[in-house]
């Protein structure tokens, strides 16, 4: 049987000055203290393809060079692993978490400031059939390969969790930082 593979690129929001409103993440203890998690392997590793990708002599015509390492953001990986576990826990596939929220406002949920940001998920049998289907879009344009060269973006989350089916749900938080 085919794995069914799908990916779906938001494009970059801006904020535009305006204050937010931010709200706590509580935990399942109903604290809202921030707890690192463990990583996992295959998302240190699709961190790595990302920026090999931004680094790749194939991308320098879209990057002008410019395209700097991303950073690892823990508190970015918590918010992507949140979406992709709630993904894979309820069998859907979408940017819109089941409670509404939007990538742009689950990052400003974190109280993770922003000037930029954009989101890539996918959903694929491994992070390197994943990060494959995402660069494997036209150049130049507002896509997950447009994402993950995006210049502006200094730091990434990378949140990698696994459906009943055995596929994967990745979701990439990307960030200009302020």
């Amino acid at each position: 049987m085919a794995l069914l593979v799908a990916a779906i690129a938001l494009p970059v929001s801006s904020q535009n000055g305006t204050p937010r409103a931010t709200a706590r993440i509580v935990s399942a203890d109903s604290s809202d203290v921030y707890r690192p998690f463990q990583f996992d392997s295959s998302e240190m590793e699709m961190l790595g393809l990302v920026n090999r990708d931004r680094a790749a002599t194939t991308s320098q015509e879209e990057t002008r060079g410019r395209a700097l390492p991303l950073q690892w953001d823990p508190r970015l990986a918590a918010v992507a692993r949140a979406h992709s576990e709630e993904m894979a826990r309820n069998g859907y596939f979408s940017h819109q978490s089941l409670d509404g929220r939007q990538p742009d406002e689950r990052v400003s949920d974190a109280r993770i400031p922003w000037l930029a940001t954009g989101e890539n998920i996918a959903r694929a049998s491994d992070v390197t059939q994943a990060e494959a289907m995402f660069m494997d879009e036209p150049k130049f344009q507002q896509n997950h390969r447009g994402n993950i060269l995006n210049t502006r973006f200094t730091h990434v989350g990378i949140g990698v969790a696994r459906g009943s089916d055995g596929s994967i749900y990745v979701t990439q938080e990307f960030v200009q930082s302020r």
